[in-house]
């Protein structure tokens, strides 16, 4: 069976209550504390492929994600991105993609490690989220997705912490 995995930015309190309400299928990832930055060293490319050479929780990240038929982002808005934690956790999977190129459209992309297409879900929780900033986000998602090689993607918003958890139960 596929799992999904989910990488969120919720506190303690959140996270013990999403655990409890999410079936065994979905694997939650906590990008809080903040994991180390990528470096840019390429290592999980030549070095250790598939896998990121800084050794802390999220060496293992693109192998956990090649594991899952989704990825579920929840995060909350940053100026219609991702927070801080949920972006380094995504940087430290580049090791996900090969260092190859092929091209979608007119750009080029890296083209997939695994033979596992993804289908990616972003939530954005925030009060006040803008239409300019919806509007950033849903590009950003949809770049994500393509880098990605998903087969799908889909962004909702969420304008508090119980509307979001309701859409994830």
């Amino acid at each position: 069976m596929k799992v999904r995995l989910l990488i969120h930015d919720l506190d303690e309190k959140d996270e013990r209550q999403l655990k409890y309400a999410v079936p065994e299928s979905v694997i939650l990832f906590s990008a809080k504390p903040r994991v180390k930055p990528c470096v840019g060293c390429f290592g999980c490319w030549i070095k250790t492929p598939g896998r990121c050479v800084i050794k802390d929780r999220c060496w293992d990240s693109p192998a956990m994600m090649a594991a899952g038929r989704e990825l579920i982002l929840v995060s909350r808005n940053v100026y219609g991105g991702f927070s801080p934690e949920v972006k380094a956790v995504l940087d430290r999977s580049i090791g996900y993609m090969m260092p190859f190129f092929r091209y979608v459209g007119s750009e080029m992309h890296h083209t997939a490690r695994y033979d596992n297409p993804l289908t990616l879900t972003a939530h954005f929780y925030g009060e006040g989220i803008s239409e300019g900033e919806r509007g950033i986000a849903r590009r950003l998602v949809k770049a994500n997705a393509v880098n990605l090689g998903a087969e799908g993607c889909q962004v909702c918003f969420h304008d508090s912490l119980p509307h979001l958890k309701e859409a994830l139960l």
